[in-house]
């Protein structure tokens, strides 16, 4: 039961308290938990006006209460203010008033214009008419079932009228107003309100009370039917690619209208206001999809890493540093010179989104597949020089230069590849390192260029001094200098936390990246495939010519393979070779792949003792050994070989006849040649063939091989140099 106490509307805290009897405390239509309670008292959801004591309940501040306690609290007990001015009603029109909760939590989950709510006061308003309104149709219902049979005129809306209007001064305690309702005080605008909210509320009850809401809250019932259609040609012509200015959309607009038969717009401002309003649906029409997608999609928020190697990115960056060139030609006769100062390197960098450490870099005239090939080799060997071995990262991304061309490279260095979505610079955090290092490092320097053209005209350098200081300017070499100078920085001041990182890094992100798969990935190829010959695999790049061999004996099996040939332009001491189709067949030089060789360059021993260190002869003894190797090999599968033909002599003698020592009269070292021919008849006829045996030394061994000009002598370094030095 509600009372005033302290000027302020109050209910007693038992009738919020749900019922606990073993405490005899709350009343069965409370609905809130003691403890609940409690919390909220203590947080200052419930303003606590009078302690309970022994004679005396605890009371609530009324108005202080949280909205929806509020609400509840009138849904079971009724409005506080209305039970409050039951004794002071001053029509039969207050008397038919009954409170709606339905209709006021219509009107808060009332939405318009891409979700904005209707503001508390209206919510209030609305309500208010809803309440009024229905107690005026009671009050009409009423008459037109008491007025049957009877005779006379009643003037029924001018006496409702009357108390609608005297419902305004229906006050609480407080003072303030207990109907504060918006209806028209004349009867006939009265009776024209009333009767349209009775019409919409046939269509249902949420139908009624929406035309009390005011058109200038997106309410369409209380706009013009053929407002759809001219709101359609608006709508059309703020999308529109043109993207044309509010002074010409309104001229357009007068157009279609005058035809239509319907009114114009007066001014421009009526445009503005609605390209805001239709900002959403308009925006991809009249600016692209990239600005509608950067300003209204909603976007995936992502973290760094804290572990490297886990997600590396890269881009090409147009350093904002200024160098000269000078272009010599011929023109008439006379050679020509033209200087430019306006030139800038590309730098591709691949940054690990972990501490923002530049982990590779290459310096090109502009961005090209090779020259991303070289920077992403410059990270991975530089984890070398971080981790004592090489590695790759776990992911990369980049954008979508190239895709075609790259996507096979990126996906052969990482274990995943994910390129950025197109337009999207948002998804690339090396755009804001550019930045970074932009404002860090280049402005810092005499021939800074600026910022982009898109930025603010203050921003920028002051041209007049760059032009007047132009033959200042430095030539490619000593910018090149400067960036890597700023990525060497980069490094230095970041290798700490980089190196602290890695020691984070969990051991299935660590990668190791040995040589075959670092050339595989990332190896230059010549353009053209290559023979392997007894003499190594010849190759002439940047006019030296190189030699390679391996000590894999089973390379010299594959001598009439052609190979496709991978290298490092910057380590030229080994190559990956890798077998290819055969010229003269179809598809040939494609690449087959079931053959890969790893092939070092040959060292190269002087031909002077004296000038041989341990090394070299170290290297020529392992030569000698691998050649060794591969007689022993051959001298194995010969005498294999005899073993295998003399087995089947003896099985079948046919073969005997019409063989060597038949065709040909090849005597032994005695000079005999009858004896050894019928000695091999004979042993053909008393072979066993259910049981072979071999006795040991059946075969020949093979003739001993004269040594080559590489093995016919054996020297002591040592004493040779003591000796005759």
């Amino acid at each position: 039961m509600p009372l005033i106490y302290d000027d302020r509307i109050c209910v007693y805290a038992n009738e919020l308290i749900a019922l606990n009897e073993k405490r005899h405390v709350g009343s069965p239509e409370g609905f809130i938990p003691e403890g609940t309670f409690q919390s909220m008292k203590r947080r200052g959801q419930i303003v606590l006006l009078q302690r309970a004591s022994k004679n005396r309940e605890a009371i609530i501040d009324f108005d202080t209460m949280r909205k929806d306690i509020r609400q509840k609290y009138i849904e079971i007990n009724g409005d506080p203010r209305a039970l409050l001015a039951e004794e002071r009603r001053q029509s039969v029109l207050e008397e038919a008033i009954t409170f709606s909760a339905a209709a006021t939590g219509f009107f808060e989950r009332y939405r318009y214009e891409g979700g904005r709510c209707l503001p508390p006061e209206k919510i209030a308003e609305y309500a208010a008419n809803v309440r009024v309104i229905e107690g005026v149709l009671a009050l009409k219902r009423q008459h037109e079932e008491g007025s049957v049979g009877r005779g006379g005129r009643v003037k029924l809306w001018e006496r409702l009228s009357e108390q609608v209007n005297g419902l305004l001064e229906v006050r609480d305690p407080k003072g303030n107003r207990l109907y504060p309702h918006t209806l028209p005080g004349k009867p006939a605008t009265l009776k024209r309100k009333v009767c349209q909210y009775e019409a919409a509320r046939k269509s249902g009850q949420e139908e009624a009370w929406l035309t009390l809401i005011h058109k200038g809250y997106g309410n369409r019932r209380a706009s013009a039917v053929a407002d759809e259609d001219m709101e359609a040609v608006l709508h059309k012509l703020t999308s529109l690619h043109n993207n044309l200015n509010s002074v010409q959309v309104m001229e357009e607009y007068n157009k279609v209208a005058e035809a239509m038969g319907m009114r114009k717009i007066k001014s421009s401002a009526t445009i503005d206001r609605y390209k805001k309003k239709a900002a959403l649906t308009t925006t991809s029409g009249r600016r692209g999809e990239k600005t509608f997608a950067g300003a209204y999609l909603k976007q995936v928020h992502r973290k760094s890493p804290d572990q490297a190697m886990t997600y590396w990115t890269l881009d090409g960056w147009t350093v904002e540093l200024l160098y000269r060139k000078t272009v010599r030609r011929q023109e008439g006769g006379k050679e020509c010179r033209n200087t430019t100062y306006t030139n800038r390197k590309t730098a591709v960098i691949v940054l690990d989104t972990c501490c923002n450490y530049p982990v590779g870099y290459a310096i090109g005239d502009h961005e090209s597949p090779a020259l991303i090939r070289q920077a992403v080799r410059n990270a991975v060997n530089h984890t070398i020089r971080l981790f004592g071995q090489r590695y790759r990262p776990l992911q990369i991304q980049s954008d979508n230069y190239q895709k075609k061309v790259m996507a096979p490279f990126f996906e052969a260095v990482a274990r995943h590849y994910t390129p950025a979505a197109v337009g999207n610079a948002k998804s690339k955090v090396i755009e804001r390192y550019f930045g970074y290092l932009n404002t860090e490092y280049c402005q810092k320097q005499a021939n800074w260029s600026g910022f982009g053209i898109a930025s603010r005209t203050e921003l920028q350098p002051n041209l007049e001094i760059l032009n007047e200081m132009r033959q200042y300017v430095p030539d490619e070499e000593t910018v090149t200098g400067q960036i890597r100078l700023i990525i060497g920085k980069e490094r230095e001041k970041k290798a700490a936390a980089y190196l602290e990182a890695w020691s984070r890094t969990s051991p299935d992100r660590k990668l190791p990246m040995d040589d075959t798969d670092y050339l595989l990935a990332m190896g230059e190829t010549t353009g053209r495939t290559n023979r392997i010959t007894g003499n190594g695999l010849n190759m002439e790049i940047g006019g030296r010519r190189l030699t390679y061999d391996s000590f894999d004996l089973s390379l010299r099996e594959h001598y009439d393979e052609e190979w496709i040939v991978r290298y490092d332009p910057d380590d030229m001491g080994q190559v990956l070779v890798s077998n290819a189709v055969r010229k003269g067949m179809k598809d040939a030089g494609k690449e087959i792949g079931n053959l890969r060789y790893l092939l070092r360059q040959d060292r190269k021993i002087p031909m002077a003792l004296a000038d041989q260190d341990e090394d070299d002869f170290a290297y020529r003894k392992k030569v000698s050994d691998f050649n060794k190797s591969l007689r022993d090999r051959n001298a194995e599968k010969e005498r294999a070989t005899d073993e295998r033909i003399h087995s089947i002599r003896q099985r079948i003698p046919g073969t005997v006849a019409g063989g060597l020592l038949d065709r040909y009269l090849l005597t032994d070292s005695r000079g005999r040649h009858k004896d050894n021919r019928s000695r091999e008849r004979e042993e053909a006829r008393e072979a066993e063939f259910e049981e072979l045996r071999e006795e040991a030394g059946a075969a020949p061994a093979p003739a001993p091989r004269p040594q080559d000009d590489g093995e016919d002598y054996e020297l002591d370094v040592r004493a040779f140099i003591d000796n005759d030095f």
